[in-house]
């Protein structure tokens, strides 16, 4: 079975897929709009209502369990330093939720969204803007969103390396963290440098005009959808 990593598009034929990616970066402005205003009881129903989305999609959380232990790690330290800092377990609780959420609304968006078709969308959008220079500012979006899942990817290739090597894994820790990042950044520079001669091999320019993705009546539908499903979480905000 081939390999999954987070942050990473996956080409099928969902319903989020199908929806432009103007659509869903306004369902996600939305959903987190909700998210930073809400208690308790709201945050539980929308991370229902995302933990649902996930299942009718089929996001593969069990091929992602290598790097949702970084964010076990920060959801931890969230949880612990809101209660130091507070001395309330309800606040320390919100806290570690809504990160999560925001986790999950990430991985959703990342997981039905070409890069490629964001740029298209969103460099058409601000290209209207007087001024405003939207292919180069979406193609700079584009460039990140295929960093982030080439940063895991490097993780791995590097964990999986060391594990092979039989490593030991608590001597000498402080050299392992050092030599542990050391290499991740040499091979992300790799990387990159890759990255960079292709792009210049193909004559990529960020300023060049593509052809925008059009805004149909299925999109509506998912918005409006969206919009009844947070009405309630407003109402108990």
């Amino acid at each position: 079975m081939v390999e999954v990593t987070l942050f990473h598009y996956r080409d099928r034929n969902t319903f989020l897929n199908r929806a432009n990616p103007l659509t869903k970066i306004a369902c996600t402005l939305v959903l987190s709009t909700v998210l930073i205003q809400a208690g308790l009881t709201a945050i539980l129903l929308q991370t229902l209502i995302l933990f649902i989305v996930a299942g009718v999609i089929q996001l593969p959380v069990r091929q992602y369990r290598h790097e949702l232990r970084f964010f076990m790690v920060m959801g931890s330290i969230i949880a612990v330093s809101h209660f130091l800092s507070q001395r309330n377990v309800l606040a320390a609780a919100v806290a570690t939720i809504r990160f999560f959420d925001i986790v999950l609304l990430g991985a959703l968006f990342a997981d039905t969204t070409a890069p490629d078709d964001l740029a298209r969308s969103l460099g058409s959008l601000l290209s209207r803007i007087p001024k405003v220079r939207g292919q180069r500012i979406a193609a700079t979006i584009e460039l990140t969103l295929n960093t982030v899942p080439m940063l895991f990817d490097v993780s791995s290739q590097v964990r999986e390396a060391r594990i092979c090597r039989l490593e030991p894994l608590w001597r000498h820790p402080i050299h392992r963290i050092v030599s542990y990042g050391s290499a991740i950044a040499s091979l992300l520079l790799e990387r990159a440098e890759d990255l960079a001669a292709a792009l210049e091999a193909r004559a990529y320019d960020v300023d060049a005009q593509r052809d925008t993705l059009p805004l149909r009546p299925y999109d509506a539908v998912v918005l409006g959808i969206t919009l009844v499903l947070i009405l309630p979480l407003l109402l108990l905000s």
